[in-house]
């Protein structure tokens, strides 16, 4: 999820944004050698956060690499976190890189958000250099969730996302949305169930999302984390969300 503007979420976004790496890490394994990023010369990453990701993209190549985000606050969170990296306040739907620039232009957990995601991938493929690569690393689909039991866990991320303005079935739409920038474009979706050593550490964090946003009472809260505990230790909880990623190769 990302920060309601209603709630003072402090360091509690990052440790989130720590938790989705971990969740999509073995298909970034598999996706940087498919772009070639250590060969890479200049690097570009569309709302980087609070550079968890733009981290562990140092850590794989030499290149030269720019990150950008709209949230101040989160840029200077990077900063500190990250060294040797551009990092700059900018709208992807208004770019100010040169055209056919970057050899690869990635982002995660970016395109739910947008308002206007033909603009910003449209941006993104004029930026990226011809033969070049515009990857979405990881983008949720809530359509595809599964909980058993049915606590609802799943309709209120929903509920919420939509209340915030993002689409929460942008997964099942990244394809389309990479062929309207004129990308050829492969799709993949990773399919993974938490075990009951993470759920017992998730969890908590899943629902506390939802309490702070206002959508459950403290009660309810305390209600859920009590009965998800019980299922978990039970060996009764399931949880299953298909998170789609897109590699497009710039024609």
């Amino acid at each position: 999820m990302k920060p309601n503007n209603d709630v003072d979420w402090g360091s509690e976004i990052h440790e989130q944004f720590v938790r989705q790496a971990q969740w999509t890490e073995s298909i970034r394994n598999k996706i940087y050698p498919q772009v070639n990023l250590r060969g890479a010369k200049k690097v570009l990453e569309v709302g980087c956060g609070t550079g968890v990701i733009t981290n562990e993209i140092r850590k794989r190549t030499q290149a030269k690499i720019t990150a950008i985000d709209l949230d101040k606050e989160m840029l200077q969170t990077a900063e500190e976190n990250v060294k040797n990296v551009t990092f700059k306040q900018e709208e992807v739907e208004k770019l100010s890189m040169r055209s056919n620039t970057f050899d690869v232009v990635l982002c995660q957990y970016l395109f739910l958000w947008l308002s206007e995601p033909e603009k910003a991938i449209s941006e993104m493929s004029r930026v990226c250099k011809k033969k070049g690569f515009v990857v979405a690393l990881a983008e949720p689909d809530y359509g595809g969730w599964i909980e058993y039991p049915d606590f609802q866990l799943g309709r209120h991320h929903m509920n919420y996302l939509k209340r915030e303005g993002a689409d929460p079935f942008m997964g099942r739409k990244l394809r389309y949305l990479f062929e309207t920038a004129d990308l050829e474009t492969s799709l993949g979706v990773i399919a993974q169930t938490w075990d009951k050593k993470h759920l017992l550490m998730n969890i908590e964090e899943e629902w506390k999302r939802v309490y702070s946003s206002k959508i459950i009472s403290e009660m309810e809260y305390k209600d859920m984390i009590r009965m998800e505990k019980e299922a978990i230790n039970e060996n009764k909880r399931t949880i299953f969300m298909p998170v789609f990623y897109a590699i497009g190769r710039k024609r």
